[in-house]
């Protein structure tokens, strides 16, 4: 049984390359390494200790890949939800300032590309959750392609940074549901 209404809408975010999960299982390896070597070198540590460590390692890597994965964009009703590993970020549609939203590619418009994290999941060319933007606004981050980003400003000041498969088919979504009387 489904637990989406009839009048959600998903849409697909952009593929994100599997290969950039490197990013997170090269240092866990060195890391377990590391402590496989010390624990063997070690008088005071017994290899028991490892029956601990490594586990635990594991778990957190297979964790972490798994979130790489959860990502959905979804309108409900009249609200954009997004979900991107361990974040969700739900925007009513009246929230959005519609007339600045735009598609863009982020190496051509660097100064719309998130800068800090604040609190979010992020490896190179894939960004998710709480970032700062260069301006030190807020910015909710689901960032798997740069050459397509959806920059969504909302009227607290804060924006979305989205990369949906296909940023023009959401904006316009988007703005039929702003148009006043207009329901989904």
């Amino acid at each position: 049984m489904s637990t989406a209404r009839a009048t959600d809408t998903d849409f697909a975010v952009a593929p994100a390359p599997v290969w950039r999960l490197l990013w997170l299982w090269v240092p866990m390896l060195a890391v377990a390494a590391l402590i496989v070597a010390t624990t063997l070198q070690s008088a005071q540590r017994t290899p028991h200790e490892l029956g601990l460590t490594l586990p635990f390692l594991a778990v957190i890597t297979a964790v972490l890949s798994a979130a790489y994965f959860r990502r959905r964009i979804q309108l409900q009703g009249r609200d954009l939800e997004v979900v991107s590993t361990f974040y969700r970020k739900r925007v009513a549609v009246d929230a959005l300032q519609l007339d600045q939203a735009r598609v863009v590619d982020l190496a051509e418009h660097g100064s719309l590309k998130p800068v800090v994290k604040t609190n979010g999941y992020g490896m190179p060319g894939f960004l998710s959750g709480h970032y700062r933007m260069r301006d030190r606004r807020k910015a909710f981050c689901l960032l798997t392609d740069a050459s397509r980003v959806l920059y969504l400003p909302l009227r607290d000041g804060s924006v979305l940074v989205l990369s949906p498969e296909k940023p023009r088919e959401l904006l316009a979504a988007l703005q039929a549901l702003a148009v006043p009387g207009r329901t989904h």
